[in-house]
């Protein structure tokens, strides 16, 4: 409850962090890679949110396993609308790392025209000016910036669910995070230099990971090089979900989080509201309360400060909000078990294994050294 408490007070005062944000000199040039695989909700808008960016030397690289999808022509769309940004298509035939997103994006890294590197995730939308204040983040001991992402627009039950889980727990934690001066590598969007990657290891160093964002914070770190959060706050559209949907997207990352970071897959668990009601009741019967009035007014106060702080933020909240903060307190743990049951996920159609070590090359289906091509 205390964690609970510090993080609440943590996410009021984040837009402190982004007022006494510095301004930083000349902006130089970046290439930004954008993985694409299927069309969903607020795909055109997530895109024309980079390409609308008043950045003054950007290249912009969409990055696809695909020759053609409805993702890659809606993409082509969009190119078309902003004749003036410098922006290209590369299919990347690499079948190295047992990340696909990893797979799609290093041949743009390696082909890329400055040292420079943005990935952004095609779900995710960036505000007017938030590029520029990424690289103003990127302090010489800086090795990898990464953003805070708000689950935004829920169209169905699942999807709220979701929304509770991202905002009403990851985003208030790493908002505490933040405040005491820790940083995370956050896939949804990582900005790094080429050069410090190239010296840590490249690929080889990443290659294992099915959480390429952990693996990439690591390898900064080897160089001695901080991985920090940007102040802004960028927006992920969610749409409609159905459950499967949910339930794999929640699965993979608790995998991963098991496999590469055990203390943050043991605080996803352990730091909600059941456990800590459990807490409470078993404390209150040492002291002679009454066990069930405590555990269920713990679950009724954190219910409370969670919506409360979605109202003070302007988070998405509904009347569907309760009932989905209860459905992810019940289906945390049921999550937490499979994951601990098995290190397969579910992912862009296909099924991976979290977690090997062993981080070799693997030829393509055709047992060609791994390539690309551009078009």
């Amino acid at each position: 409850m205390i964690v609970l408490v510090l993080s609440f007070a943590a996410s009021l005062v984040h837009p402190l962090r982004a007022r006494r944000a510095a301004a930083c000199g000349p902006l130089p040039p970046l290439t930004a890679l954008i993985p694409v695989k299927t069309l969903h909700a607020g795909f055109a808008e997530a895109q024309r949110s980079l390409f609308a960016q008043e950045y003054p030397d950007m290249e912009i690289i969409i990055t696809t396993a695909e020759s053609d999808s409805p993702a890659i022509r809606a993409a082509r769309e969009i190119q078309h609308e902003f004749p003036h940004v410098n922006s290209r298509l590369l299919q990347s035939h690499y079948t190295g790392a047992v990340s696909p997103k990893l797979n799609s994006l290093w041949p743009a890294i390696v082909d890329a025209q400055n040292d420079l590197i943005l990935t952004k995730d095609s779900n995710l939308c960036l505000t007017p000016g938030e590029l520029a204040d990424l690289v103003c983040s990127l302090r010489p001991d800086t090795g990898l910036v990464s953003t805070i992402s708000l689950a935004t627009e829920p169209r169905s039950f699942p999807a709220w669910i979701e929304a509770s889980i991202i905002n009403c727990f990851h985003t208030r934690m790493l908002m505490l995070g933040d405040a005491i001066g820790l940083g995370f590598g956050l896939g949804k969007i990582m900005l790094f230099r080429r050069p410090d990657l190239i010296r840590a290891g490249g690929m080889d160093r990443l290659s294992w990971a099915l959480g390429e964002d952990m693996a990439l914070a690591r390898t900064m770190n080897s160089l001695d090089l901080r991985t920090v959060l940007a102040p802004r706050i960028s927006h992920q559209p969610l749409g409609a979900r159905t459950f499967s949907e949910f339930f794999q997207r929640q699965l993979r990352w608790m995998v991963v989080w098991r496999v590469q970071l055990p203390a943050v897959f043991l605080g996803d668990i352990l730091g909600s509201a059941i456990p800590t009601a459990v807490a409470g009741a078993l404390a209150a019967k040492l002291f002679g309360f009454d066990v069930i009035s405590v555990a269920v007014g713990t679950l009724v106060v954190w219910c409370m400060l969670e919506t409360i702080l979605c109202a003070a933020k302007g988070w998405p909240l509904s009347i569907w909000s309760p009932v989905a903060f209860l459905a992810r307190e019940i289906l945390t743990p049921i999550i937490g078990l499979r994951a601990l049951l098995s290190r397969d996920v579910a992912w862009a159609g296909a099924t991976y294994r979290a977690g090997n070590p062993n981080g070799s090359m693997r030829p393509d289906a055709n047992g060609r050294p791994a390539g690309n091509s551009r078009q």
